[in-house]
């Protein structure tokens, strides 16, 4: 019979319990200026349907429930069934640095506070595997847990403290403005665990936003396509969605013209507020995919058709397409 000091799942419930046990705040720091995404709010981008801040709180509290949280700068795009469940802070003066922003947390947390999680804004891989792992190595016992990076550094903006010696380390900076986060960690040797890099990309870049922003297949948006995207202030989600739906027109039976078609489906979207985008994108693949005797690029009935999808006959006129291969 195996001992069960070795059944993982005894290890995950015990560890569990001692999160639970624990006083945990979390400080996110989202104060930045945004400067190489031509200042847009990188916490409020969107990701597979969610804001970046929405998923990196998400993780947080599936690993700790009860964990209080502090937003150090702007909580812009997350949502708002989330927004009483945070303190948000600014740093003094704004702009001026993270530990600043650190600083201002700080001032929130009682003394009563067993951890302090230290996590960034603009981390949307980040899961709640690696959020308890860093929990459960601190509560045993470790001054500042963290994991690293893909180059093999340290990941500042992905740490668990206790909370005397964060608030020590902080104490020891003196004035926060102007200080790197590596200041935090000076004098200190961190416990590092395992941690898949990926979790750890940030999106600071159109280029990091193109990666991350991909179509169910894994395959990434082009960052021209999305570049357009955050000039309309659209959702890269849907921008995806449109993507595989151009897809699979263009390799479905009949001749319709993918761009054609997704204009069509827009058309229906826009005809009704009520429709959403991806309820359009299905009406009018359904559609396609189902139709046998007339093709789009040859029947001005069948372009009525899908003109009418939303439920009100929009389309009088012929649309054609072609073929696309």
């Amino acid at each position: 019979m195996a001992d069960e000091a070795d059944d993982p799942a005894v290890v995950a419930g015990s560890m569990s319990t001692m999160i639970e046990e624990q006083t945990v705040h979390a400080i996110v720091l989202t104060g930045g200026r945004s400067s190489r995404m031509g200042g847009r709010h990188k916490p409020g981008i969107v990701v597979d349907g969610s804001s970046v801040i929405d998923r990196t709180l998400s993780a947080l509290w599936s690993a700790a429930p009860e964990a209080q949280v502090i937003i150090a700068g702007s909580d812009a795009g997350l949502s708002q069934h989330l927004q009483h469940k945070t303190t948000v802070v600014r740093e003094h003066p704004p702009f001026s640095g993270p530990v600043a922003g650190v600083a201002a947390a700080l001032e929130t947390i009682p003394a009563s506070a067993s951890v302090v999680l230290l996590l960034g804004g603009d981390t949307p891989f980040l899961s709640d595997s690696t959020i308890g792992r860093l929990l459960s190595s601190t509560t045993a016992g470790a001054a500042v847990t963290s994991c690293l990076d893909s180059t093999g550094h340290l990941q500042y903006l992905c740490s668990a403290w206790q909370y005397e010696v964060f608030r020590a380390q902080v104490e020891r900076i003196g004035e926060p403005a102007g200080v790197p986060l590596r200041a935090l960690f000076e004098g200190l040797s961190p416990e590092c665990i395992a941690c898949d890099p990926d979790e750890l990309r940030d999106i600071d870049t159109p280029e990091d936003l193109a990666r991350a922003v991909t179509t169910s297949d894994g395959r990434p948006v082009p960052e021209a396509l999305l570049t357009a995207v955050e000039n309309f202030d659209l959702n890269p989600q849907q921008t995806t969605e449109v993507l595989e739906f151009a897809r699979k027109v263009k390799y479905a039976s009949s001749a319709a013209n993918p761009a054609v078609a997704a204009f069509v489906a827009g058309q229906v979207a826009g005809s009704d507020p009520a429709v959403s985008v991806t309820s359009a994108l299905r009406s009018v693949l359904d559609f396609i995919s189902t139709e046998s005797a007339h093709e789009l690029s040859d029947d001005p009935a069948g372009a009525a058709n899908i003109g009418s999808l939303s439920g009100r006959h929009k389309s009088t006129g012929q649309i054609h397409g072609h073929g696309s291969g």
